[in-house]
């Protein structure tokens, strides 16, 4: 039951063939050139942001040279994108980083080649205002249990990456990248109330390697589904001749993938009869923490935030959840 996201793909690789080869040299030699300070998964976007312009720029407007393209032949494509595509604010805002980028680069190394070329994209496509694209789904604490105890009666592996996912608020993307090693039951921080990773992790930032954070995770509450799964995934490994330090595994024990995970958040989904997103995790942790009156510099802290802007996004407590001292009032 995931939540409901209209998807149209226009990227064939057949089409992606017929793309104009300066188009594909420009767009080449762009992200050579991010790949020396942008992460892998950045890379990634940007291929996939130029593959679908440059898809649609071969379908709808003569497959043009870029530095050719008009004002006008943009707005067309953003209307498509609106349109067509479907495409939410912060989808469209993330193309028009991405040509903006583009152009600078174009302005910047490629101007003896393209000598009247100018970044045209900022000036001729407005940002689009925030939007919500998809309908927030709030779990509660008796779901988090009762699907918590569900999980541990059946698999215990999914139980786990539950229970590291509820306690620690991670992304889904470094959750992947916990290892064993990375775990130490005595290295502990806060009152021994943490669990504090050994070493730092990647996790989402500006950069080649992203912003590099200790992970911190509420001890006694994972440690049990921890427990319970090492010992399980200790006899997977062996029985499968497979040898790594990664907590989470697929069927044959190499280590789970994005579409490993993504199943059992299907699971979970049907269990619970709602919506499901990893997201929803770490609104869960932000707002508990905020319910027991957490202070909210040290929910910042613990979630590697530099500002109050992120708590405020993640934090579902609404102004009634709150309890007030309203004592001088009365």
């Amino acid at each position: 039951m995931a939540r409901k996201t209209f998807r149209r793909k226009i990227v064939t690789p057949e089409l992606v063939a017929k793309i104009n080869e300066d188009n594909k040299k420009i767009v080449e030699r762009f992200l050579k050139d991010k790949a020396t300070r942008s992460s892998g998964e950045t890379i990634k976007s940007y291929q996939s942001d130029a593959d679908i312009f440059f898809v649609w720029n071969v379908i709808n407007n003569n497959n043009k040279l870029f530095t050719e393209i008009k004002k006008l032949e943009f707005s067309d494509f953003f209307s498509f994108a609106s349109n067509d595509l479907q495409w939410k604010s912060a989808r469209m805002n993330r193309m028009r980083s991405f040509l903006s980028s583009l152009s600078q680069f174009i302005e910047k190394f490629m101007d003896e080649e393209y000598p009247q070329f100018r970044n045209i994209i900022l000036k001729t496509i407005e940002s689009s205002p925030k939007e919500a694209a998809r309908q927030k789904t709030i779990l509660t604490d008796e779901q988090i249990e009762k699907l918590l105890k569900f999980l541990s009666e059946t698999d215990a592996q999914k139980a786990c990456w539950l229970a590291l996912a509820v306690y620690s608020g991670s992304r889904f993307s470094e959750l992947l990248r916990f290892t064993t090693d990375l775990i130490d039951e005595e290295h502990t921080a806060f009152e021994n109330l943490f669990l504090e990773t050994t070493k730092q992790i990647q996790t989402k930032g500006r950069g080649k390697t992203g912003k590099m954070l200790y992970k911190y995770i509420l001890k006694e509450d994972f440690l049990p589904y921890y427990r319970t799964w090492l010992e399980k995934r200790q006899s997977i490994l062996l029985a499968t001749g497979q040898s790594h330090n990664y907590i989470f595994l697929r069927e044959n024990g190499s280590p789970a993938t994005d579409g490993t995970v993504r199943s059992w958040i299907t699971t979970m989904e049907n269990y619970l009869g709602v919506n499901v997103y990893p997201h929803a995790f770490r609104h869960f942790l932000c707002t508990e923490l905020t319910r027991k009156k957490i202070p909210q510099a040290f929910i910042q802290f613990l979630f590697g935030w530099s500002s109050s802007e992120m708590y405020n996004i993640y934090n579902d407590l609404t102004a009634k959840d709150m309890q007030w001292s309203l004592d001088n009032l009365k």
